[in-house]
């Protein structure tokens, strides 16, 4: 019978197989026999521990940041409120660019019903929520502009460029452009 300490063990070697095998191949290539061999245990142990790959998933993402957590810059400190959430967008999609398994996480949530997807829609939320509030806390926002719906189609946007183009300076400069053309449009009287 296996020691507590090997349980633990066990447990966030599965987690860890299963985040690797997702960064690399994405959700729908994780299977129980593929994560037990790489995972280096009987595939008893995953059912014990998880339940299956659901539980698998799910404790993924209750145990592991899967959306970028990006910070304001400047909060308060003279960046615009068109600055600020260029700044925000931007940097998720450079954080996503820059982790395969945010990248296939992100592609997990955009893909449908599984595990994974809904735990970093809840964490895009929570994030994009306090974001909101930091936002609207430290800038004044034109009463025309749904700032929260602005957010959410930005992200939206870098999410599937992040996922699509391909990683060169150009892409870069189009996104950064746009991006700022964009928040400059509605947010600058």
């Amino acid at each position: 019978m296996a020691t507590r300490r090997d349980r633990f063990e066990t447990r966030a070697t599965i987690l860890q197989s299963a985040a690797e095998l997702i960064a690399a191949h994405g959700v729908r290539a994780l299977g129980v026999n593929v994560l037990a061999e790489a995972a280096g245990c009987d595939k008893v142990l995953i059912y014990r521990y998880f339940g299956g790959l659901d539980g698998v998933l799910e404790a993924l993402g209750a145990e592991r940041m899967l959306w970028p957590r990006v910070e304001i810059e400047n909060e308060g400190g003279g960046a615009s409120l068109s600055e600020a959430l260029q700044s925000v967008v931007l940097e998720e999609w450079v954080s996503m660019w820059g982790d395969a398994l945010l990248l296939q996480a992100a592609a997990a949530e955009l893909g449908g019903n599984n595990a994974l997807g809904r735990a970093v829609a809840a964490q895009r939320e929570e994030r994009h929520t306090e974001i909101i509030s930091s936002l609207r806390t430290t800038h004044r926002v034109p009463p025309y502009v749904d700032l929260d719906a602005l957010l959410e189609l930005l992200s939206a946007a870098v999410t599937l460029f992040a996922l699509r183009t391909p990683r060169t300076p150009q892409a870069w400069r189009r996104i950064e452009k746009t991006i700022g053309m964009v928040a400059r449009a509605l947010l600058e009287s």
